[in-house]
């Protein structure tokens, strides 16, 4: 009996044990925010799954799960949603604010275990600012799509999980989309990879199509021995259990999923701390982020993983030195350390060609877009201002 009672306790910290792993990888280099993640993601994927009121997660209405949404009815509806399909046929789902015909398409790319809803402040503010007719010819179109395998896009096969894959992906949405005319494209965390890898397979295009380019709390790449703000031992906790979670989450994702929704309020915390720095944070934007991460597969988390701890894009540098480039960051991210974005721009600045602005916005942490949403949407209108007076005839 004692020998079974010894299994149990060493099961139950097991699952403990990887709940915390799944916690941290599901946080590393990304998590943020959608309103609708749990709605939107495809019935199939979502089978078995029930809410807290016990219901099929499917069968929620959408409206209770858009409470959580910080803007709540103020969000930005979209103008247009399509469907494009990328090169394997993985449906990518894509949304449109302002007219199809603006002279300057700006396109927004999500991180990690996130949806294109994590852009909310901006696709609002930008939306009125700079997509709308007032009184004037709107500045640009915003097209924001969810990256495959999140939000409402479709999953591919597992071993297309990299990021090259992304960039394949991006690049298909600007073919379908943006057939003609200068683009800025916008990337936070996993999204401004899939931005640098677009730049490192396609060098081409940055200085012809691509006209500006907006890194957002991203990396060029060592990301495997990131300590996430950890003291040394609990880094030697995590790189014992995370890759016993990474396994349990692609191997047994049924088994991952309840022990996520049985440790919640650990993930909760974990996701909390490494989110977000300042003091003065809104619960109501924690519960955001619970919410997009109870509705991210966890098989999802644990197929990027490898592919961002094992990130290369450092040949990406040279061709962003072509056109107007911003490196934002936030000062207190420990997720990606601020390091990380000061390397690209030393890089970049080192080029002696093109023009970068670094921006470390103070007492901010990782989801810097929803932290501290007006700084970083000033910071992107003036990027896009510059880039759309550029293209215009002179005279």
């Amino acid at each position: 009996m004692a020998q079974h009672g010894h299994l149990r306790l060493g099961r139950t910290a097991g699952l403990v044990g990887a709940a915390v792993g799944l916690a941290a990888a599901g946080t590393a280099v990304g998590v943020a925010v959608t309103r609708t993640a749990t709605a939107r993601v495809r019935a199939g994927q979502l089978a078995g799954q029930r809410g807290e009121d016990g219901r099929p997660v499917e069968d929620v209405p959408v409206n209770q799960l858009r409470r959580e949404d910080p803007l709540g009815s103020g969000r930005r509806a979209a103008d247009r949603t399509v469907v494009v399909r990328a090169d394997d046929g993985v449906a990518l789902t894509v949304e449109e604010v302002g007219p199809t015909d603006a002279p300057l398409t700006v396109v927004f790319v999500h991180g990690y275990a996130l949806s294109m809803a994590s852009w909310t402040f901006q696709r609002r503010d930008l939306g009125e600012q700079l997509a709308t007719a007032n009184g004037h010819r709107p500045t640009a179109r915003l097209v924001f799509y969810d990256q495959r395998g999140h939000g409402a896009s479709g999953r591919g096969a597992a071993e297309r999980s990299t990021i090259d894959q992304l960039a394949a992906d991006l690049e298909s949405v600007l073919t379908a989309r943006v057939p003609r005319g200068p683009v800025v494209l916008v990337g936070h965390s996993m999204g401004g990879m899939t931005v640098l890898a677009l730049a490192q397979r396609r060098p081409e295009l940055f200085g012809t199509r691509v006209a500006g380019v907006a890194l957002v709390s991203t990396s060029s790449g060592n990301l495997g021995d990131l300590d996430f703000g950890l003291p040394t031992l609990l880094t030697r906790v995590r790189a014992t259990v995370l890759p016993v979670a990474v396994w349990t989450m692609r191997r047994r994702p049924g088994l991952a999923e309840v022990t996520r929704r049985l440790a919640k309020d650990v993930v909760s915390a974990v996701t909390w701390s490494m989110s977000f720095a300042s003091t003065g944070v809104d619960p109501a934007l924690g519960r955001y982020v619970d919410a997009m991460i109870a509705g991210t597969p966890v098989d999802v988390v644990a197929e990027f993983y490898p592919a961002i701890a094992g990130l290369d894009v450092s040949g990406a540098i040279e061709p962003l030195c072509r056109v107007p480039t911003v490196v934002l960051t936030g000062d207190a991210d420990k997720l990606i350390p601020k390091a990380h974005s000061e390397r690209i721009r030393t890089r970049l600045e080192e080029s002696g060609e093109g023009t970068v602005e670094y921006v470390a916005v103070p007492d901010a942490g990782h989801l810097v877009p929803l932290e501290h949403p007006g700084q970083v949407t000033d910071v992107l209108a003036g990027l896009i201002r510059r880039v759309a007076a550029g293209q215009r005839p002179a005279g």
